[in-house]
């Protein structure tokens, strides 16, 4: 009996081993999601300066080096006309950059976010003045157009 104890004694360790090897494998520590939430009003008037703006966390942290904010805006149903606008950085994690909006409509902002090795695109809708609800088309452009700008953009 106390032979076939002495060979359950290597049969536990390697089980241990293995165990702790599939808790510590995989890609290592997992890296925290960046947020991006807009800051922006979703009413506006035309020709008045509307400031554009989103703060970017990560964790409980505000992110304060992001590598990159651009805000793509265009109006409904013509993305393709899309406007790159550059942001800046202000303080606790917020960018933010100006536009002026001139005629009534349906608007969409996507701010493409790079911070800390991770590329974040949210997007938000924005209504400029009382415009006709028959001029408003749904947005169901590919977020790949916008992408492609930003590779245009960053070639600038």
């Amino acid at each position: 009996m106390k032979k076939f104890a002495w060979l359950g004694i290597p049969l536990l360790l390697l089980a241990a081993c293995g165990s702790e090897e599939a808790e510590s494998s995989g890609t290592g520590p997992q890296v925290e999601e960046v947020k991006v939430a807009f800051n922006t009003e979703t009413q506006a008037e035309p020709a008045e300066e509307v400031v554009l703006s989103v703060t970017i966390t990560q964790g409980d942290e505000a992110v304060e080096d992001a590598d990159e904010v651009v805000y793509e805006v265009w109006q409904s149903g013509d993305r393709n006309n899309s406007e790159m606008i550059p942001a800046e950085h202000t303080e606790n994690g917020v960018y933010e950059a100006q536009i002026n909006f001139e005629e009534e409509g349906l608007y969409y902002m996507q701010a493409h976010t790079t911070a800390r090795s991770l590329h974040v695109m949210p997007k938000q809708e924005l209504t400029v003045g009382d415009p006709d609800p028959a001029s408003i088309i749904s947005d169901d452009s590919d977020d790949a157009q916008g992408m492609d700008k930003m590779e245009d953009h960053s070639e600038h």
